[in-house]
């Protein structure tokens, strides 16, 4: 007989207001293992980092999150860690995280988190949604490290579905999807157009009315050795750089190279400074 184990559950919410030129919290919501914390910044924007105190990601964890950004505001989402997805019995179901996103016109969201650390054996179905105005800015990173590679660990089965959804004035932009189902695994990420044997993979997207503009800015940066692994591109007024690394502490000093490029030069997230 299988014992059923406790698992987490949790939701947050948070919707922002402009209140002259600062962003201000116009409601929240925590409950279960999420918390949110707010680091005190200057300018006039809001930075937020989420806190899962269950300490990590087990088979059958339920998390939802919603985020409102109302005209002309401007917040920054982190995380306080990289997130751990630990291993799961054969028979457990994946661990379900769906977080979704409103951004109103002239309104600027960043989703910039720590990187996300599959155990061998872990099973996530994972979703972001967003719906944006044309005018409005919408910024994500998702790293994906495989495994701990410094602790001797080598990955031979995943059950991982990762979806990215992003519309724009209502009309679908982008479908971004990866799905890792294999009792093979180490196999399927040497394969080149999946991995390339590489320790982890880093995505990330702007969409922006600016975006565009930034690709020479953002390819000179890829020039340097900390992106040799690295690639962008840009069309349809957004951005997108995909890279590889050996290990998430590379895949970080890469994107600590493009994020300035694309954040103006903004201070990184508090949780991010060393």
């Amino acid at each position: 007989m299988t014992t059923t184990l406790q698992r987490a559950k949790g939701r947050f919410g948070l919707e922002v207001r402009a209140a002259g030129t600062r962003t201000r919290m116009a409601d929240l919501v925590q409950e279960g293992c999420c918390r949110l914390l707010f680091p005190r910044i200057a300018g006039p924007g809001m930075e937020t980092a989420t806190v899962n105190i269950s300490g990590g990601i087990a088979a059958g964890d339920r998390i939802e999150g919603r985020l409102a950004c109302g005209e002309g505001t401007d917040l920054l989402m982190t995380s306080q860690a990289a997130e751990r997805i630990y291993r799961a019995r054969p028979d457990d179901a994946p661990a379900e995280i769906a977080v979704s996103c409103q951004i109103d016109a002239n309104a600027r969201l960043e989703w910039l988190p720590h990187g996300t650390i599959f155990f061998d054996g872990s099973r996530l179905h994972r979703r972001m949604t967003v719906d944006m105005a044309g005018s409005a800015t919408f910024m994500f990173l998702e790293s994906r490290i495989f495994g701990r590679r410094g602790s001797g660990e080598n990955l031979s089965r995943l059950d991982v579905r990762d979806r990215l959804s992003i519309r724009r004035d209502g009309r679908l932009l982008v479908e971004d999807m990866l799905r890792l189902e294999s009792p093979d695994v180490s196999t399927l990420l040497a394969q080149p157009a999946v991995a390339d044997g590489q320790g982890g993979v880093t995505t990330l997207v702007l969409v922006s009315p600016q975006a565009m503009d930034l690709l020479p800015d953002v390819r000179m940066r890829l020039a340097t050795p900390e992106c040799a692994g690295f690639a962008a591109s840009a069309w349809n007024g957004m951005l997108v750089v995909r890279g590889l690394a050996q290990s998430g502490w590379m895949l970080e000093v890469a994107v600590r190279k493009i994020l300035p490029v694309l954040r103006n030069g903004r201070p990184m997230p508090g949780t991010w400074r060393s």
